[in-house]
C-alpha cells in the first residue's frame, strides 16, 4: 500500500472518529450501588452518579423503573428537587461537578413477578445543555426485597353461570307457581 492511500485512510478514520465523538452524547455513569430492604415491603435503591457529562456538571437525573416496580419516594442530594411521576422520578439541581460521586435514594416496592435482575433506565442532564446517554443500571431481586402484597395473582375461576335454557326453565317454573298460587287463592275466596 502506498503512502497516499494510507494517508487518505488515516484522514477518513480521524474524520469519522471526530464526527461520531462529537455527535455521541455523554455516557451516563449511573450505577445501583446498593439495595436496602426496609422490612415493611419497601426497598431503598442507592443510585450513584459520577462523570456522566464529561467536563460539564450533571444538572439532572431521570430514572424509570419497569412495570413490576412501584416508586414510593425519592431523596435528592441537598439543593436538588425531585418529582415522582408514576414509574419515573426526575431529579434537578445546581450541578454535580465532574469527578464527584453523588448518591440518590429511591424507595420502591418490587413485585413478586419481577425478573431476577431488574434494569432501571437512567438519563443524565448536563450543564452544557446536552442530554447524557441512557444507561440501564440493574440490580438483583432477592426474597427480602420483594413485597408479596404487590404480587399480581390470577383471580379465582368462577363458573360461567346458567345458560339460556336453564334461565327459561326457572322463569317458566316461577310463572307456573305464581299462576297456580293465584288459581288456588281465587278458589278459596270463591268458597268463602
Amino acid at each position: 500500500m502506498s503512502d497516499r492511500p494510507r494517508l487518505t485512510l488515516a484522514a477518513a478514520s480521524a474524520a469519522v472518529a471526530l464526527v461520531v465523538g462529537a455527535a455521541s452524547p455523554a455516557i451516563a455513569d449511573a450505577a445501583i450501588e446498593g439495595i436496602v430492604p426496609q422490612g415493611d415491603g419497601t426497598t431503598v435503591l442507592v443510585v450513584a452518579v459520577e462523570d456522566g457529562c464529561g467536563d460539564a456538571p450533571t444538572t439532572g437525573l431521570a430514572l424509570e423503573v419497569p412495570d413490576d416496580v412501584s416508586l414510593i419516594d425519592a431523596t435528592a442530594p441537598d439543593g436538588w428537587t425531585r418529582v415522582l411521576d408514576g414509574p419515573r422520578v426526575e431529579f434537578a439541581g445546581t450541578g454535580i461537578p465532574p469527578g464527584q460521586a453523588t448518591e440518590f435514594l429511591v424507595t420502591a416496592r418490587i413485585g413478586e413477578e419481577a425478573a431476577p435482575e431488574v434494569a432501571v433506565v437512567s438519563e443524565q442532564q448536563c450543564g452544557d445543555g446536552r442530554v447524557g446517554a441512557r444507561s440501564q443500571p440493574a440490580f438483583e431481586v432477592t426474597a427480602e426485597s420483594v413485597d408479596p402484597r404487590m404480587t399480581v395473582r390470577e383471580p379465582p375461576t368462577v363458573s360461567p353461570g346458567a345458560d339460556s335454557a336453564q334461565i327459561a326453565l326457572v322463569v317458566g317454573a316461577f310463572v307456573l307457581a305464581v299462576a297456580a298460587g293465584t288459581v288456588v287463592a281465587r278458589r278459596r275466596s270463591d268458597r268463602d
